[in-house]
């Protein structure tokens, strides 16, 4: 939607659907990284303890794709 101010100049105006629709988008793209780091750390798991977390750094790609999503 836009809104024509005295000046001629177009301001955009989003609603509650388009926020709605990033947000789910948002929601679908943190969901794929997980599932991507998930099936990572389990291949890469050693086989004899499978309960052992992986080290902290195998979730840095995680943390940097949560910091770019939301710098945008």
């Amino acid at each position: 939607m836009a809104i024509e101010s005295n000046s001629d100049e177009v301001v955009l105006t989003y609603n509650e659907t388009y926020y709605e629709e990033r947000a789910s988008e948002e929601e679908i793209y943190l969901e794929e990284i997980e599932e991507e780091l998930r099936s990572k750390l389990i291949t890469d798991a050693p086989q004899d303890d499978p309960y052992n977390p992986a080290p902290d750094s195998e979730f840095a790609s995680y943390r940097e794709a949560l910091a770019n999503l939301f710098q945008r």
